[in-house]
């Protein structure tokens, strides 16, 4: 009995010593620089071709936000409506008259009040149409024409312009109004599609296109 007591502690330091062996070779086989979870993170800086953080690697120049060209465009209407404005004619009473009783041809003076009339205030741009209407004959009629369909000039030129159509023949007159009446902004539009339906003894409404047949068939059955 006391030999065994003496040869167990000799077993049991064996039996740790194997252990601690056993536990100092796991630790080398896991410790630093052997085989270990890489770190999830670095794949980012192993991409050489990654593209560069926007603006860090352009021009100067390209880094700015581009501005809109400016168009001059929206403001050449007004800024032609200016200059016609500056350039009114204050005279325009002397110079009608000096048209008038100067010598030349009708149609020479027809068209020097054409060309004036932009730059006329509305009471010369009133008398110039009256004497227009006079100077213009039928087969001239077209300069006329246009100027009462604009609907942009003052009511009262409109007015007058209305009543020099009338006195026209109807292959002038009926297509005239026929072009007022189908402007809906046109101050005159309602007049003149009374006018036609007094002609036509007929409304189509808003139906422009029968208003044109309408137009066409009523002239060719009374020609002027």
């Amino acid at each position: 009995m006391p030999g065994r007591t003496l040869r167990a502690p000799g077993k049991v330091l064996i039996g740790l010593g194997a252990i601690a062996g056993v536990a100092i070779i796991g630790f080398t086989l896991s410790g630093p620089g052997r085989k270990g979870p890489e770190p999830a993170v670095q794949t980012g800086a192993a991409e050489p071709n990654s593209p560069a953080p926007l603006g860090t690697d352009l021009p100067p120049s390209s880094q700015q936000p581009q501005q809109p060209l400016l168009s001059t465009r929206p403001n050449e209407a007004p800024a032609a409506a200016s200059a016609a404005s500056v350039n009114l004619i204050t005279n325009w009473e002397d110079r009608v008259d000096e048209i008038l009783v100067a010598e030349g041809a009708t149609e020479a003076k027809a068209k020097q009040m054409l060309e004036m009339f932009p730059r006329l205030p509305e009471a010369g741009q009133v008398e110039v149409a009256k004497h227009l209407s006079n100077l213009l004959p039928d087969q001239d009629y077209a300069p006329l024409g246009q100027l009462l369909a604009n609907p942009h000039l003052p009511e009262d030129v409109l007015e007058t312009l209305m009543a020099d159509v009338m006195n026209r023949r109807n292959g002038l007159k009926l297509p005239a109004l026929l072009g007022v009446a189908r402007t809906a902004q046109h101050p005159k539009a309602a007049d003149a599609k009374e006018v036609l339906g007094f002609f036509l003894e007929t409304d189509y409404g808003d139906d422009w296109a029968k208003w044109g047949e309408k137009v066409q068939e009523w002239l060719n059955e009374n020609p002027d």
